[in-house]
């Protein structure tokens, strides 16, 4: 009797890697229409299970492939590298996961491995201030699901006994300039007393002004802040500066954790634009993915806490708004009532090294949580409201489809500042670059607009099929790429168009236009956001 999927995971390695690969190989229905959807172009497969080579070539109506063996030329490799996440993953475990590419766009899918814990929620403020988070404190942020992994240093030499207190020890006394501006500045009418134990060693640091002390071997009391390493290679790694690609995340009570990421899994495309979507195409892939973790109490909790958002058309004045470009009215509104501000660059067009719209104009982030999140320079800072209106309008003159909602995820898995209904997130998507759009267009919905793909309830995006001559530039424009010309006239399933508007202004006939079927339309998407997200000040 042949096992199950999931049976696999109680194998030997050997046997397990021998198995699996024969899964992944198996024959697939070429007649099935995703398939045919798929793979109307040959497309060639390398897969390598640690070590264990095969190969797939999916083509229009036929597939083939081999065991043993590798292709010279593929569209796509794929390395399985860890054994246990293998297992892990048949097994439907939760497994904290998060993705990244290198220099070589090789996508890297990483096991999050734990290196800090903390006592205190949303500690990165404070973190942030000591000179020795700075590395780290970069790899906070939503940025880090698109900008390059850093090139790590590779394995360390195994941990020597008496090698960690020696290092600790030369951190308390090295790692602090009193005389630096940046450190003077962060401590400016503060004190910061922070207790550390690294592998079962404790020690002491109080960061003030003009003045730093420290002490092995002994805590205090009314520490500010508790930080516990327990794994000794990764408290090495840190002590060492050596270079890591971390990621931030919260405990069951919502305290800071921080992770070092661990590959597991490496993807390489021939097609650089390719990512991690497309590969729902691929039949073995798409049953992998089905095996489900069951949720726990804790992630049960956060589901209640609803996620909303949706994108706002462009440059259309309407309705009661005739005057007045809608997102912009409704993006002000939020900006007028915003208790905090953060505004960053954005990390889609970071990672895409977009050519049409600079980074600067990306993310925005209001409410009482965005005090928490910590922002390498660089990256992001705290804004004026005039400066979040500037940065609003220069968005939308250049055509760029907002999107505005709550996502609790973006806030407690992008940054590590923990949602309590008070982060609201807006971004300014363009086509060429948006994850959104990317994902889309592979038939993957990811973004805060949901699982629900269509417009804002209250409004369509119409065709009057006499003005339409099928001339295809909506086709072009439509960033999604839902749109098609059938039988000589544009088409597009209502369903799916999120009604970003583009289409209007360029259709030379004026044969698309906006129906709007509920006038309140506006008010009352910015009322949905006002019942999940507060932005107001929360101890006024």
């Amino acid at each position: 009797m042949r096992l199950s999927i999931r049976d696999l995971s109680t194998l030997p390695d050997s046997k397990l890697k021998e198995e699996l690969m024969k899964f992944i190989l198996n024959d697939v229905d070429v007649s099935d229409e995703l398939y045919q959807k798929s793979f109307k172009e040959p497309y060639k497969v390398n897969i390598d299970i640690c070590g264990l080579k095969g190969y797939q070539i999916y083509e229009p109506d036929k597939y083939t492939s081999k065991l043993g063996e590798n292709l010279e030329d593929p569209d796509l490799s794929i390395n399985f590298r860890d054994i246990e996440y293998i297992r892990q993953l048949l097994r439907g475990e939760k497994v904290g996961i998060e993705n990244g590419r290198d220099k070589n766009y090789t996508l890297h899918v990483n096991r999050k491995d734990l290196f800090i814990s903390t006592n205190r929620k949303n500690a990165q403020v404070l973190m942030a201030k000591i000179p020795l988070f700075d590395s780290i404190v970069k790899n906070f942020g939503t940025s880090r699901q698109a900008k390059r992994l850093r090139d790590e240093s590779g394995p360390l030499d195994p941990v020597q006994e008496g090698e960690i207190v020696m290092l600790m020890k030369k951190m308390l006394k090295e790692s602090v300039d009193t005389s630096d501006e940046l450190y003077r500045r962060n401590f400016q009418g503060q004190v910061l007393k922070v207790n550390w134990d690294i592998n079962g060693n404790i020690s002491y640091q109080i960061f003030e002004e003009t003045k730093y002390s420290h002490e092995f071997g002994k805590h205090i009391e009314d520490a500010d802040l508790t930080l516990v390493i327990e794994n000794p290679d990764f408290a090495k790694r840190f002590l060492l500066q050596a270079s890591t690609n971390y990621a931030p995340g919260l405990d069951d009570d919502n305290n800071l954790l921080i992770y070092i990421k661990t590959p597991v899994i490496s993807i390489q495309f021939k097609n650089p634009d390719e990512n991690r979507f497309s590969l729902v195409r691929l039949p073995f892939f798409r049953t992998l993915m089905q095996i489900k973790a069951s949720e726990t109490p804790q992630e049960e909790k956060k589901e209640e806490r609803e996620n909303y958002g949706h994108y706002i058309s462009v440059n259309l004045p309407m309705g009661d708004f005739e005057n007045v470009v809608v997102p912009y009215k409704v993006f002000e509104h939020f900006i007028n009532k915003a208790s905090n501000i953060v505004l960053r660059t954005c990390p889609c067009r970071e990672r895409w090294a977009c050519q049409n719209h600079s980074i600067e104009l990306g993310c925005i982030f209001m409410g009482d949580d965005t005090k928490n999140m910590a922002l390498s320079p660089e990256e992001g800072y705290i804004a004026t409201k005039e400066q979040a209106l500037e940065h609003l309008r220069k968005a939308i003159d250049e055509g760029l489809v907002p999107l505005l909602g709550r996502n609790v995820a973006e806030a407690e898995d992008g940054h590590g500042v923990m949602d309590t209904g008070s982060f609201l997130s807006g971004c300014f998507c363009c086509e060429c670059c948006c994850i959104g759009v990317k994902t889309r267009q592979y038939g993957a919905y990811t973004s805060m607009a949901g699982d629900k793909p269509g417009s804002i309830e209250g409004m369509k995006i119409k065709i009057d099929y006499e003005k339409c001559v099928g001339c295809g530039t909506c086709v072009e424009t439509c960033p999604f790429k839902f749109r098609k010309v059938v039988d000589g006239k544009a088409a597009v399933d209502p369903n799916q168009c999120i009604g970003c508007g583009r289409c209007i202004n360029v259709c030379p006939n004026g044969a698309i236009m906006v129906n709007i079927e509920d006038p309140d339309y506006i008010e009352k998407f910015i009322a949905k956001i006002e019942s999940i997200v507060d932005v107001t000040d929360q101890n006024a």
